[in-house]
């Protein structure tokens, strides 16, 4: 009995501890450097951030008074700290997908940081493999109730008859505590998502006469699930995901949209690869809502896959807009500006109506 229970006690013990697993980093172009201590929890790989810096070419330290890590960059020095979800750059804040963790005694970044804020700090896209994808997945579990709702909207069906756009689901991104993007001057990404999303409701309210569903209609933080739940209604024929971004250049700037990718991750594709890697109905509304931006003389940088977008796959038209950079100083002024928002609205306004109009040339 004594064996059994520690034999029992043994596999909790190892159970709880993160699986090693590999990855190769490199700037593009670059022989990859192959790294073995990494961590892999919950599918997410961890990699030392002394490591990974090392890796492309940057150096950084633990500042043990501000508890952050500092990392050496040509525009000065970047920040980041287990206890934020943001990165720090000259007056700036770059929100993170997950927060570094200490795992081991080091200080600890996933993929997506590499991928992301780590290629814009070197300058240049950064090749990441992770050698053990599938080291620690996850036990399928019973569906819980945001299962299914993912289950509900990949498998929505394009209608035969009736009103080509029943209802339309604006979600204004973030919200609450949680900011979004942080501009230097200190204006918040949620404040002009939810601006932006009102007008455009009241658009499409007063002159197609949908429905509306506001994913939130205040100043308040939403779960993912609650996020989802709008989507799923039976009416609901359009999805639009209202943010803004920015980025470690100040010179970028101008809108981009994003649909949701076919299960491609890599941002370096060819315009073929792309058009074959998203969903198509998605696309075809990303496009209208492009040539309307573009006609209204607002800059549009390009559509694209995005595998971080809720959902993989799916029917359901569904179109994230970054309306802008909060990171370029002109166009944060545009963007607060009540005039040129009304302009944006106007434009996104034309191409809904457009890709309607294009789905009843279809039907």
């Amino acid at each position: 009995m004594r064996q059994i229970l520690l034999l029992l006690l043994l596999l909790l013990m190892f159970s709880a501890i993160p699986l090693w697993a590999a990855v190769e980093i490199a700037p593009r172009g670059k022989n990859p450097v192959l790294l073995e201590d990494v961590y892999q929890q919950k599918g997410v790989p961890y990699i030392a951030i002394e490591d990974a810096l090392d890796a492309v070419g940057l150096s950084g330290h633990w500042n043990s008074i501000k508890h952050t890590f500092r990392i050496r960059t040509r525009r000065g020095w970047a920040e980041i700290s287990p206890a934020s979800s943001f990165l720090k750059l000259a007056g700036n804040y770059y929100p993170l997908q997950k927060k570094p963790r200490f795992i081991d005694g080091r200080l600890r970044v996933t993929d997506h940081f590499i991928l992301n804020q780590l290629s814009l700090l070197v300058g240049r896209p950064i090749y990441f493999r992770n050698l053990d994808p599938d080291s620690d997945t996850p036990v399928a579990e019973e569906k819980n109730t945001l299962e299914q709702l993912f289950a509900f909207l990949l498998n929505k069906k394009t209608k035969s008859s009736g009103p080509l756009v029943r209802a339309v689901v604006i979600d204004a991104g973030h919200g609450g505590l949680d900011p979004g993007v942080i501009a230097a001057s200190g204006f918040k990404e949620k404040e002009l998502n939810l601006q932006v999303a009102k007008k455009l409701a009241k658009q499409l309210k007063m002159k197609l006469g949908v429905t509306i569903y506001l994913s939130r209609d205040g100043d308040y933080e939403l779960s993912l699930e609650q996020r989802l739940e709008p989507a799923s209604k039976d009416d609901v024929d359009l999805w639009l995901l209202i943010h803004a971004q920015a980025s470690l250049s100040s010179e970028l700037r101008g809108v981009n949209l994003f649909v949701r990718s076919e299960g491609v991750a890599n941002s370096l594709l060819t315009e073929q690869e792309i058009n074959n890697s998203v969903d198509s109905s998605s696309l075809k509304l990303a496009d209208q809502l492009a040539l309307s931006l573009r006609q209204a003389g607002i800059r549009v940088n390009g559509i694209y896959p995005s595998p971080l977008l809720y959902l993989g796959r799916g029917s359901l038209p569904t179109v994230q807009i970054e309306l802008g950079y909060l990171s370029n100083q002109e166009e944060l002024l545009q963007l607060q500006d009540d005039n040129y928002q009304n302009q944006l609205v106007q434009a996104l306004f034309q191409g809904i109506r457009s890709y309607a109009k294009q789905l009843k040339g279809e039907r």
